[in-house]
């Protein structure tokens, strides 16, 4: 299995702050060593390999993975709880699912 993570980074060069929780929380966990390849959505470059990973895979947000089977099936994920679930067996706890789909999905209200 190989595993790649497109992270973006802003027009002023920083990396968006969901791309960098996202790493920092693969570090945390030892995980990080286990992602073949980070690549860059550069919103200063949109010909960079990031967005024509997004485009060929009808993505619109970043960070996102995609993961490569040894039977050569991709499977892309855009919530990082998911991937950490199905990937490595990883417990999230509700609180970071749901502050994940807020942060994706900024139009929703909880009542």
């Amino acid at each position: 299995m190989t595993i790649t993570l497109v992270k973006k980074l802003k027009l002023d060069g920083q990396v968006c702050a969901k791309s960098a929780r996202v790493l920092a929380n693969l570090e945390e966990r030892g995980l990080l060593s286990q992602i073949h390849q980070v690549i860059t959505a550069d919103e200063r470059d949109t010909s960079s390999q990031g967005y024509a990973l997004a485009a060929q895979y009808h993505v619109d947000a970043a960070p996102f993975f995609i993961v490569t089977g040894d039977d050569g099936k991709t499977q892309v994920y855009l919530a990082y709880h998911h991937f950490l679930k199905d990937i490595f067996n990883q417990e999230v706890t509700e609180a970071d699912e749901v502050a994940e789909i807020m942060s994706q999905n900024p139009d929703l209200d909880f009542i």
